[in-house]
């Protein structure tokens, strides 16, 4: 019997496929919805760093010279209508005793302070692990990449501190050195690393001559980001691989499996479809492909191509660049 069983930050899924943190994961209900779909497991929308402070802080004054007061307002105007850390507890509480599978707690900061001692609540309230969404912009043309790193190495090593859970750390793409820092995450506690956080990119209205934002989902095309990182980093960290970003399709999970993730994370193509119906397509396409080659298990496959345990993967790395641009065929 072919089964798609993973261990996912030391967590037992039925499925490799993680419903990311999207407006999916938002309610216990929509929670409910994806584990009838078949999702191994959930992320949580994610609760915000400045939602924390805002509502366990003295005064909103205390943190208004931390933040940009654009950003403030906004939160205040839609604080009434977003969850706070009250009501993300009780989503918590509601949301695991509603599903079986790992609810998975998730919070969007930008570095270790105040709002770290909510994470002993989040563990207290239920969920199976937490994932920290750090977006760290290296923005400051004066700032080294040692320091711009410590601010993930430090906010890890202080969220450890206070809960015993699995920590995931969700990473941004702009790194020097990403194996590097990977290592030192795991030196730190991180249980797992999910390569890699989707940033949000600004536009222009040339009508208006001002900045614009939105919301832009991936291609399929994306996956190959991550997918070159998890294979390089596949048997090199202790700590378990999660891609996410441009997984479209069955056959993108078994390339992520093949370079050594045990699971990945699906938000775009979910949106696009509208539905959840693409969760059952992956997860039979996978298991499609893995009766056809002979496999039972994913173990059976896991990291096949990653450049740990494939003796030509580094050549083939150098070698498919200089096809590319060259033309040899």
């Amino acid at each position: 019997m072919t089964s798609l069983k993973t261990s996912y930050l030391g967590l037992e899924l039925e499925s490799p496929i993680i419903v990311g943190s999207c407006g999916l994961t938002k309610t216990p209900e929509r929670v409910r919805k994806c584990a009838e779909a078949g999702a191994g497991a959930v992320v949580l929308k994610s609760l915000f760093e400045e939602q924390i402070r805002l509502d366990f802080a003295e005064t909103t004054a205390a943190m208004a010279a931390d933040m940009h007061p654009e950003a403030m307002q906004y939160l205040e105007a839609d604080i009434a209508v977003q969850h706070g850390p009250r009501q993300y507890l009780e989503i918590i509480r509601e949301a695991t005793r509603a599903v079986s599978i790992p609810v998975i707690a998730s919070v969007n900061c930008t570095g270790a302070s105040a709002w770290v001692d909510f994470a002993q609540q989040i563990a207290a309230a239920g969920a199976a692990a937490l994932e920290l969404n750090l977006y760290v912009m290296p923005a400051d043309p004066a700032s080294p990449s040692a320091d711009i790193e410590r601010v993930y190495t430090d906010t890890v090593a202080a969220v450890r501190q206070k809960v015993s859970i699995p920590l995931a750390v969700k990473l941004a793409p702009y790194l020097t050195n990403v194996g590097r820092l990977a290592a030192e995450l795991d030196k730190k506690g991180a249980r797992g690393l999910v390569l890699f956080n989707r940033l949000y990119h600004p536009d222009i209205d040339v009508d208006k001559e001002a900045f614009k934002g939105g919301i832009s989902l991936s291609s399929p095309g994306d996956h190959r980001r991550s997918l070159r990182w998890i294979a390089m980093l596949s048997g090199r960290v202790r700590a378990d691989l999660c891609a996410s970003g441009g997984v479209h399709e069955g056959r993108t999970v078994v390339k992520q499996i093949l370079a050594g993730a045990s699971a990945v994370q699906v938000v775009s193509a979910l949106y696009k479809k509208g539905d959840l119906s693409d969760l059952v397509t992956m997860r039979e396409s996978v298991r499609a492909w893995m009766e056809e080659k002979g496999y039972e298990r994913l173990e059976d496959f896991r990291g096949q191509l990653s450049h740990a345990t494939h003796p030509d993967a580094a050549q083939l790395e150098r070698a498919q660049y200089i096809k590319a641009f060259v033309g040899v065929e």
